[in-house]
């Protein structure tokens, strides 16, 4: 039993995984009756973009006059942050108690942090009587411990190279991986554009009886930082954002148009240009960015929308030891005039002269120095900071403080 939510958080992320796989949580899930059934949900997943288009539907369906749960990770300021209601996250003292209600189930059934997060969401939700819960997968989608939902629709935004030790070295594995989301009898929605991982998922869509619709990035024109394009013969604006989220608003406004189809023009115009979210392509002083970008595909979406931004452009870069980050930084050494690589105190963070063999970058190995001389590069231009969320997070954290 825990007394205060800081050693309960502590000990909540201090769980591991033993192994890869949801078997566990699922029984311990049928132990409590399946309360995950009683809940109308969403379910969203693909390699990037998959955290931004469940903000997206959840404003949506918030503007739209209902109670609407997320449930996203990992989290940019506090752990509250991944389970929240009216994008409101879950209070320390409500925390607490679910935390406590769960506790005799982490060891008889070998939880693991996220599947922690994801009971203590469902109950939270259930009391609180949500109208909507949309659900962000965790990691790849077969074996995410969110795969114990059978939502209303499923949809997955894309699919690139991410988490290859896991989901597997080539497209069609990591699609596959990811495909399980979707269910028999269960709307789909996709914004895949590749050949291989498209015709994946399909397939499992076919095999589940499972409506399927295949959508296309809408064409959109740029002015004064604002992105307008058409979608569902709706007129749509996007300020102040990366030019990826144009994708990820359409497939949110697709999956809320099949829920909701008598759902009036002005709610999604409205939802989608008001709808932001931390740490994607964020300005969080004037000329000064931080995108969680961490894998190749979204790196190369954040050099796509920097061509807005004034040079010279600078970045400083991070990356997880497990992720394969020399790809990454070959994209911004084309398109940065400065490319400068950094590590923070995380277990799995790689060290800087990790990250700068066969680069041409310098090298700073504290990121506070490092942001430093980012500000002094940066003159007139553009400085950027990505790599990791986790590293980002703190970086927010750390810049709100400072400047």
């Amino acid at each position: 039993m825990f007394n205060d939510i800081e050693t309960a958080i502590q000990t909540v992320m201090s769980r591991r995984n033993k192994t890869y796989g949801i078997e566990r949580f699922k029984e311990a899930l049928a132990s409590l009756g399946n309360p995950q059934d009683k809940l109308r949900c969403i379910h969203i997943g693909g390699t990037n973009g998959k955290g931004s288009t469940t903000n997206m539907v959840r404003t949506i369906l918030q503007e739209a006059g209902y109670k609407v749960g997320s449930f996203t990770s990992p989290h940019l300021v506090v752990h509250n942050d991944r389970i929240r209601i009216n994008n409101i996250q879950i209070d320390d003292e409500t925390f607490l108690r679910y935390i406590n209600q769960s506790l005799p189930l982490w060891d008889e059934y070998e939880l693991s942090m996220f599947e922690i997060d994801m009971l203590i969401s469902i109950w939270y939700f259930l009391d609180e009587r949500v109208d909507y819960v949309v659900y962000e997968v965790g990691l790849g989608g077969r074996l995410d411990a969110t795969n114990v939902i059978t939502p209303l629709v499923s949809a997955i935004t894309n699919v690139g190279f991410d988490h290859q030790g896991i989901l597997g070295n080539t497209l069609t594995e990591i699609a596959t991986e990811k495909s399980y989301i979707i269910k028999e009898n269960v709307p789909f929605f996709t914004m895949i554009d590749h050949k291989e991982p498209l015709e994946v998922v399909l397939n499992r869509a076919i095999s589940m009886n499972s409506e399927y619709r295949q959508m296309c990035i809408p064409m959109y024109h740029l002015k004064d930082k604002t992105y307008y394009f058409d979608h569902e013969n709706i007129e749509f604006e996007i300020t102040n954002q990366g030019s990826y989220q144009v994708a990820n608003a359409s497939l949110a406004v697709s999956i809320v148009k099949h829920l909701l189809p008598g759902l009036k023009n002005e709610v999604f115009q409205k939802a989608i240009r008001e709808a932001s979210w931390a740490g994607r392509f964020e300005e969080i002083i004037p000329g000064i960015y931080i995108d969680g970008a961490h894998n190749e595909m979204g790196i190369a979406r954040l050099v796509e929308s920097m061509q807005i931004l004034p040079k010279p452009w600078t970045v400083i870069f991070t990356a997880l030891k497990d992720k394969d980050y020399s790809p990454m930084l070959s994209e911004l050494e084309r398109a940065f005039d400065t490319v400068i690589v950094t590590e923070f105190d995380f277990y799995r963070a790689a060290s800087a002269q990790e990250l700068a063999l066969n680069h041409r970058v310098e090298v700073i190995a504290d990121y506070h120095q490092a942001i430093q001389k980012g500000l002094e590069l940066k003159q007139e231009g553009t400085l950027v900071i990505t790599g990791s969320l986790y590293f980002i997070s703190e970086v927010r954290e750390y810049m709100k403080k400072r400047y």
